[in-house]
C-alpha cells in the first residue's frame, strides 16, 4: 500500500503552527511561581524591603535581624534571618526580603558570635510601616542607634612622632573606620602646637564608643598604640572633646 507523501509546504509550516501553543506554555510557567506567592500573600507579592545596618563586629561575629513578623523570625533568635557584608561594604550588613504590606513592622539588629552567643540592640524596638504601594521600602539604620542627629566630637592627643609619620583615631563606629586602619580619621599638627594633634568626626549620640591611636608610616606600615581601648559615651546633644596621649 502506498501513503500519500506530506506535502512540502504544510512541513515547513508546521513548525510556525506549535509556535503558538509553546508560547503560552512558557507564559503559564512564568506565572505560576507568581500566583502562587500572590495566593500565599493575599493576593499580593508583599513589600520589597532592604534592610542595611551599618555595625562594627568582632571576629567569627555575625550581624542577623528579627522582629514582629514570621519572615523575620518573630523574636526567635534561632530564626532570625541574616545579614551579608564584603570587604568592600563593610562595615555595612544588608539584605532583601519581601514581607507582608499594610501594617506596621517593628524590628532589631543582633550579633551572633561563632560559638552562638546573642547579643541584642539595647534600643527599643525599631517601627516601621509599610503600606505596600510605592515600590521598594528602603532601611538604613546604625547599630544600637536611633534617629538622632549626629554630634561633633574633637579628638585631640599628644603624641611624637618619626618624620613621615601621621597620627590617626579608629574605633568600633563605622564613623572612626571600625577598626580599619584605611578607613581611620586623619589629625593633623602643625610646628606651632607639635606634638599635639587633633581631628574631628561626626558621632551618634547616646552612644558607647571604643577608640584607639595608630600611627601611619610614610610606607604604609601601621602602629597601634598599647594598652586598653579608650571608652567614653557621647552626649546626647553638643560637642564632644577628647584628650589622650599616645601609649
Amino acid at each position: 500500500m502506498t501513503f500519500p507523501q506530506p506535502h512540502p509546504a504544510a512541513a515547513r509550516l508546521r513548525p510556525l503552527l506549535l509556535l503558538p501553543a509553546l508560547v503560552t506554555a512558557l507564559i503559564a510557567s512564568l506565572l505560576l511561581p507568581a500566583t502562587a506567592a500572590r495566593a500565599a500573600t493575599g493576593g499580593t507579592l508583599g513589600t520589597p524591603v532592604h534592610l542595611q545596618v551599618t555595625a562594627a563586629t568582632a571576629y567569627g561575629e555575625t550581624v542577623l535581624v528579627s522582629g514582629s513578623t514570621a519572615e523575620l523570625g518573630a523574636w526567635d533568635p534561632a530564626t532570625a534571618v541574616p545579614l551579608t557584608t564584603d570587604a568592600q561594604s563593610y562595615p555595612t550588613w544588608s539584605v532583601d526580603l519581601l514581607l507582608p504590606p499594610g501594617g506596621q513592622l517593628t524590628y532589631k539588629y543582633l550579633k551572633r558570635t561563632a560559638a552562638g552567643a546573642v547579643e541584642w540592640e539595647s534600643i527599643p524596638n525599631r517601627s516601621v510601616f509599610l503600606s505596600g504601594t510605592g515600590g521598594e521600602t528602603v532601611l538604613s539604620d546604625r547599630w544600637n542607634v536611633t534617629g538622632e542627629h549626629p554630634l561633633t566630637a574633637v579628638f585631640t592627643a599628644t603624641a611624637s612622632t618619626t618624620w613621615g609619620q601621621t597620627l590617626y583615631v579608629s574605633g568600633d563606629l563605622a564613623e572612626l573606620g571600625a577598626w580599619d586602619p584605611a578607613k581611620a580619621v586623619a589629625l593633623s599638627t602643625s610646628h606651632a602646637v607639635y606634638p599635639e594633634w587633633t581631628g574631628i568626626a561626626s558621632l551618634p549620640p547616646n552612644t558607647a564608643v571604643r577608640y584607639k591611636l595608630l600611627k601611619k608610616n610614610a610606607d604604609g606600615t601601621v602602629a597601634w598604640e598599647d594598652g586598653p581601648n579608650h571608652a567614653t559615651v557621647t552626649p546626647p546633644t553638643g560637642t564632644l572633646v577628647l584628650h589622650d596621649s599616645w601609649r
